[in-house]
């Protein structure tokens, strides 16, 4: 069963970690697919964790400068 950990979209599956974003509205096709899910093949939760948070934070600074572009 995926189990969700303190680490905002990180998730695992079995003894691998996953990296489950939500997509922006605009770069989703459909409803049903939302979210963005890939495996960081990492089974140690500590740096499955650092890749996550990474990761994550690319993620804000593209949705920052989206905004930032978008509001010029």
């Amino acid at each position: 069963m995926a189990r969700r950990h303190d680490v905002q979209n990180l998730l695992r599956r079995g003894n691998i970690w996953y990296w489950r974003p939500r997509l922006p509205v605009a770069l989703s096709q459909s409803d049903l697919n939302r979210k963005l899910s890939f495996s960081l093949r990492q089974s140690d939760h500590h740096r499955a964790r650092f890749m996550a948070r990474r990761l994550n934070t690319m993620l804000a600074e593209m949705r920052f400068r989206r905004d930032l572009y978008q509001a010029q």
